[in-house]
């Protein structure tokens, strides 16, 4: 009995010193990544093959998908709070990613990349899909427009005949051009410190 009771701590305490440093060391990257798509594009997401967390949601429940985010979000700052985290959304997925930035704008050590935000605000060009009169309607946290990122740095990108980030452009090139797909999805082409809008 004394034998077996020596060999059970033996082999309980080869199991705690070897696999948890192991397990944590493995989650804490230096740089993790979270990325969420737009309206029916969310499992897969055009994210998956670039991020670490791609995030699935019903696009009829954005609320979700803002939960979603910080759910993750926090589960991996707790676990990993040296990392720095990317974060990087398209279209409605923009749209949920900004809300997010703006609801967390003094976050440290964290970025976000926003491409064909509909929230975006206008200049260059037009403001986005949600600054169309009325949009109000849509609720939070889809309706209107602002730039409001605290010290979080926040890269947004937006093609000018994009109708989705914004609205003077006309929908020929989201119909015809393929303006809403022109975009570079991976993560990893940014960088850590990448602010401002890119307007092309």
């Amino acid at each position: 009995m004394r034998r077996a009771t020596t060999l059970f701590a033996a082999l309980l305490l080869a199991i705690l010193c070897s696999t948890h440093p192991t397990a944590r060391a493995d989650a804490c990257l230096g740089t993790w990544s979270i990325g969420i798509g737009g309206s029916g594009d969310n499992t897969p997401s055009i994210f998956s093959p670039y991020v670490d967390q791609p995030v699935g949601y019903n696009s009829l429940d954005p609320i979700s998908a803002l939960d979603e985010i910080d759910r993750l979000f926090r589960l991996h700052r707790s676990e990993c709070p040296f990392d720095h985290i990317r974060l990087i959304g398209h279209s409605e997925g923009a749209a949920i990613l900004h809300a997010w930035i703006t609801a967390n704008q003094n976050v440290a050590n964290t970025n976000a990349i926003l491409l064909s935000d509909p929230k975006r605000a206008p200049g260059p060009g037009g403001g986005g899909l949600s600054s169309i009169p009325g949009n109000w309607l849509i609720g939070y946290p889809l309706a209107g427009v602002d730039d409001w990122f605290g010290t979080v740095p926040v890269l947004t990108v937006c093609n000018h005949d994009d109708q989705i980030c914004d609205i003077s452009a006309g929908w020929w090139g989201y119909v015809t051009a393929g303006a809403h797909e022109r975009y570079d999805f991976n993560v990893w082409d940014y960088g850590n410190w990448d602010s401002g809008v890119w307007y092309r």
